[in-house]
């Protein structure tokens, strides 16, 4: 056999092989695996089963509503992710988004008309802080008071109270004190002074 009679592990003949002749094989070769498809038992290919509807767990659905119950199950499953799908929101919008859906619910309930003696309304329209506001900053609630320091301290130039953390130890360098004894001192000579000054008359 020379090179004529080599071919390849589909059938075709090895070589060079032009387009009609390659058409022609796989045609032929096509319709030999139709005829051997049309031989075989119609259980071997399954051509006459039927369709088998299954539920969440696994469990055959039998019935024609099989598969009514799995695409509505579908069509439940793609709704609830697209409600819990969140697309490109940080926290902060969404917590804004439940923040707005409570309120509306709360408004829902409220009645229609809203007075001048609304409690809420008149708390939410004064917390509103606007630009330019000449008042805004005399009347607004102080912030929740922060732990102060309670006990004594040395006084300091400034009147500045210690963090309310300080363990009461003293670690100055010491000026503080001689800034205080020097400004007494000379209060003290500035008294005597006076009186020394208006003694005679």
């Amino acid at each position: 056999r020379g090179k004529a009679g080599l071919k390849t592990v589909n059938g075709l003949r090895a070589g060079f092989v032009s387009g009609k002749e390659l058409n022609d094989t796989m045609d032929r070769k096509r319709a030999r695996e139709d005829d051997k498809f049309k031989t075989l038992k119609d259980e071997e290919t399954g051509r006459v089963a039927e369709t088998v509807y299954r539920d969440k767990s696994g469990k055959r659905v039998h019935g024609d509503n099989g598969g009514k119950l799995a695409k509505a199950e579908k069509e439940e499953r793609e709704e609830q992710e697209m409600k819990n799908m969140v697309w490109g929101k940080g926290l902060v919008q969404q917590e804004e988004q439940l923040e707005l859906s409570k309120r509306v619910e709360k408004e829902r309930s409220m009645p229609f008309a809203r007075r001048a003696d609304d409690k809420e309304m008149n708390e939410g329209q004064k917390a509103v802080q606007r630009w330019g506001d000449p008042m805004a900053g005399k009347f607004t609630t102080a912030p929740t008071a922060k732990p102060k320091y309670r006990g004594a301290f040395p006084p300091n130039r400034f009147g500045i109270a210690p963090g309310y953390r300080w363990d009461g130890v003293n670690r100055s360098n010491g000026f503080e004190a001689k800034w205080f004894a020097s400004r007494n001192e000379r209060a003290t000579l500035e008294r005597s002074a006076h009186a020394w000054a208006t003694e005679a008359m």
